[in-house]
């Protein structure tokens, strides 16, 4: 009868450990501070992930303005240069016509000095 015993004891013991399996995982597992203290990083590391996401949309947002008033304010300089130019154009026009007059003015000086000579 030492067979029945055994395979009693072998049955038996296989049901337990078939029953202590069937539990969900959750009852059997206590939370130490570890896997606490994990948790609450990987809390942190999300809500970290949402601030810098927004953190980058903001400084995208920010680079796009600041591109804007850059090119605005090369577009302001560069009329006023092209405003300049004008300005200093005319005045080396105004000044070639008097070097212009002053040389005609020589010539004809000579022309009249030669024609008395």
């Amino acid at each position: 009868m030492q067979r029945p015993s055994r395979l009693l004891t072998a049955g038996s013991l296989a049901l337990l450990l078939a029953l202590a399996g069937c539990h969900k995982e959750d009852d059997r597992r206590v939370d130490g501070p570890a896997e606490r203290a994990g948790k609450e990083l990987d809390q942190a590391t999300e809500k970290a992930v949402v601030h810098l996401d927004k953190a980058r949309e903001d400084f995208q947002q920010a680079a796009k303005e600041t591109g804007r008033e850059l090119d605005q304010a090369a577009e302001k300089a560069g009329e006023g240069l092209n405003k300049a130019a004008e300005v200093v154009g005319e005045k080396l026009e105004r000044a070639g016509e008097k070097v212009q007059a002053s040389a005609e003015a020589a010539r004809r000086e000579d022309e009249e000095k030669g024609k008395s000579k």
